[in-house]
This record gives structure tokens, C-alpha cells and sequence, in this order.
């Protein structure tokens, strides 16, 4: 199952190398270490949050490039470690029941009820993992600004069912039953939703004599959409059969991101609609997975070096519901930019459906010259519940 979780990761990636084709800013490490904001607060730099943002710059900026990756994680290393153990005890005891040796009886029973306090502990336990990468390429202006992005995402979790007949297995086993671990109920269910896209977002500032100056930006892209589905009994769980090619289906699909920015004064207000076609497709366990269009509105306050910044989900984002309960994010997130060379960021997102707990994070920038730019989140909920954002940018 390690191996999963680094699957993960390589899926969110490989889109970076080959021609296919997400939807989540996830690996946007500025936006990780405020919450996940920047809807509003941003500039051409945090396009892949707000295609609009292209025609925010400084008279010397001509061009941006981006590199981010993250991850997000709750539960699964300790459920990874008690599974590997688990299996080694199954191992141990299949061994020395099956050896016919009366002299294995007090280890097999030793082995037994360690067995059982192990699936006892599994049971019910829901490890999850999200990870994302992000490519961008940002050119901003005011007539016509646009930009590349490639986007990977992905989201999976598991499920632990401890069965209680196992017991009863090993007890006959015990009593000189024949023992094949491959019996044994108790199983593992694992779901997984990937998503890639190639995104190109063009953007134009306006005036209006009621609006004053704003932008709108459209984002058209080619989105793909992989589902993977994988039960096993815990015996015999084999976490590279997770993305076979017969526990996986996927679904190619043209896709729009549309955005909305403007200011007054020192505040900024923006919105922004994402996925706005729904993408539908069945996995392997006969359940519909479904993409759904999301929108968030923002507002932000910058002056000097100081942001605040509140983006909220104005309705309940119910993508992927065989895996994943219906969210509804409030972000709160604030930056001290010490004269461009240096950032300090904290966040705060609430899931205003109760379905998802709370998460706290924490940022840092270091842009010396507003020309290299290295930034870093970490993000900490319950249950340990950890994640880690890292981002590379150059500025021309």
C-alpha cells in the first residue's frame, strides 16, 4: 500500500510527460499555505485559480513559469503498517497450523489472537490520500492576456471490513481444520478518481461606467477523467493490482473554467465557475462517478504588503459521490509580503456541509527579486490528517 500513495502521485504527474490530459488547482503551494484562496486575491501568477487573474501584473512582468506538486494525506500510514503486519502474521500462523506439529499450538494461539486484535483495529479504518501536480505558463496582459496549464489530480480513499466469521476460521484451524489464508473475509475496498487536463486561459480587462475595471477569463481544456476500483481480502491485498488495466476505466472530455475579477480600491472581489460541463463515468463496480461544476466567489483585502483574503463555495460541490461526501469550503487565508523577497502565509478551510474536518496551514515564499520564486505550505487537520505543498516559479 505504500506503493499506492506513491502511485498516487506518479498518476497526478504523469500527464507532465505524455498527451493526456484535471480540475483542482490542488499543487498551487501560494493558495495551500492561505487556506486554498486566491480567487480574488491573486495576480497572473495564481491563473490555474482564476483564469481572469491574467491581466492583474506589474508594468515589468511579461512572463510566468510555474512547477508544483502536493500531497495530502489522513490515516494511511499507520493502516499501511497494520496491514503489512497483518499479513506477516498470517503468513507465521498458515505455517505452523498447517505443519501438523502440536508443539505450534501455543505460538499459533498467540498468533491467533494477535490476528484478531489486528482486524479488530482495521476495521472501519478509512485511510485517504489526495495528490496533485501543476505545470503553468503565464503570459499576462491587459488586452489579452493567456496561459498553458497542465493540471494532475488525484483522489482516493480506502475502506477496512473486519468480518466476524474470520474468528470462527481461525479458531477451527486451531482445532486442526486445513488453513488457507486466502479464505479469510476480511477484505479491503479502495476507490480512486484521477483527473488531467490541458488547459489554455485567455483573459481581458473591460470598463464599465457601473463595474469600473474588471476582467473576465475563459479557460476551454481537454479533460480526462480515470476511475480505479479494487477489493481484496486482506490476505492477500496487492496494492500494484490497484491501477490495473482491469480495475480501471476512464473518459475523455472538452471542459470550461470561466472567471470573473475586480477591485475597488483595496478590495478585490472575484468568481469563478469550474467544470462547468459534467463529466460522467461508470466504474468497474457498476457506481457512476460524476465530475460536477463548482463555483466559488472571493473577496480580498490588499494593502501594502498585507492580504486577507475569504473564498467560499457558493454551492456544495457533490463531484465523485461514491467516494466522497458532498463539501461545501469556506477559506480564510492572510499574507505579509516583506517588500517581495519574502512571504509569510496562514489559512484556515471549513467544510460548511460538517462532512470533512477542519485544516489549519501555514506558508512560506521566498521570491528574492521577485524573480526565482520557492514557495511551501503544510497543512494540518485530525487524525493525522498531514499535507505538503511545494512550488517553483520564475518570473520575467
Amino acid at each position: 500500500m505504500k506503493r499506492f500513495f506513491l502511485g498516487a502521485v506518479a498518476l497526478a504527474l504523469t500527464p507532465m510527460l505524455v498527451p493526456s490530459v484535471h480540475a483542482v488547482p490542488f499543487a498551487d503551494a501560494r493558495a495551500g499555505g492561505m487556506g486554498g484562496v486566491g480567487v480574488a486575491s491573486g495576480d497572473f501568477t495564481r491563473t490555474s485559480q482564476n483564469p481572469a487573474l491574467l491581466t492583474r501584473f506589474q508594468d515589468d512582468d511579461d512572463f510566468y513559469f510555474q512547477l508544483g506538486v502536493g500531497a495530502l494525506a489522513r490515516d494511511y500510514e499507520d493502516t499501511i503498517d497494520d496491514i503489512d503486519a497483518l499479513q506477516a502474521n498470517l503468513d507465521a500462523f498458515e505455517a505452523l497450523v498447517n505443519s501438523n506439529d502440536p508443539n505450534n499450538i501455543p505460538a499459533a494461539e498467540q498468533l491467533k489472537d494477535e490476528i484478531l486484535g489486528q482486524l479488530s483495529a482495521l476495521d472501519q479504518s478509512k485511510p485517504e490520500a489526495n495528490a496533485g501536480a501543476l505545470l503553468g505558463f503565464f503570459v499576462p496582459s491587459k488586452s489579452l492576456g493567456f496561459g498553458l496549464t497542465i493540471n494532475g489530480y488525484l483522489v482516493g480513499n480506502g475502506l477496512i471490513n473486519y468480518i466476524e466469521e474470520d474468528a470462527q476460521l481461525l479458531e477451527d484451524a486451531l482445532m486442526g481444520a486445513p488453513f488457507d489464508q486466502n479464505d479469510i473475509q476480511s477484505n479491503a475496498d479502495v476507490q480512486a478518481v484521477g483527473i488531467t487536463e490541458v488547459s489554455f486561459s485567455f483573459a481581458r480587462e473591460f470598463q464599465s461606467p457601473w463595474l469600473g475595471q474588471f476582467s473576465v477569463g475563459v479557460a476551454p481544456k481537454m479533460q480526462r477523467l480515470d476511475t480505479y476500483y479494487y477489493n481484496a481480502n486482506v490476505s492477500d491485498f496487492d496494492e500494484d493490482d490497484i491501477t490495473s488495466d482491469d480495475n480501471m476505466t476512464d473518459q475523455t472530455e472538452f471542459n470550461l473554467d470561466v472567471g470573473f475579477h475586480g477591485n475597488y480600491g483595496p478590495w478585490q472581489y472575484g468568481l469563478v465557475g469550474r467544470n462547468l460541463i459534467t463529466q460522467k463515468l461508470r466504474n468497474v463496480n457498476n457506481q457512476d462517478i460524476e465530475l460536477k461544476p463548482s463555483v466559488i466567489g472571493a473577496v480580498a483585502f490588499q494593502q501594502g504588503g498585507f492580504t486577507a483574503a475569504l473564498d467560499l463555495d457558493l454551492i456544495k460541490d457533490e463531484s465523485f459521490a461514491a467516494l466522497a461526501a458532498a463539501r461545501q469550503w469556506a477559506r480564510f487565508g492572510v499574507e505579509y509580503d516583506f517588500g517581495g523577497h519574502a512571504q509569510l502565509r496562514a489559512g484556515y478551510r471549513h467544510d460548511l456541509e460538517g462532512n470533512y474536518e477542519d485544516i489549519l496551514s501555514l506558508g512560506l515564499g521566498i521570491s528574492p527579486g521577485d524573480v526565482f520564486t520557492l514557495d511551501l505550505a503544510g497543512q494540518f487537520g485530525n487524525e493525522d490528517e498531514r499535507g505538503a505543498v511545494v512550488q517553483l516559479g520564475l518570473k520575467f
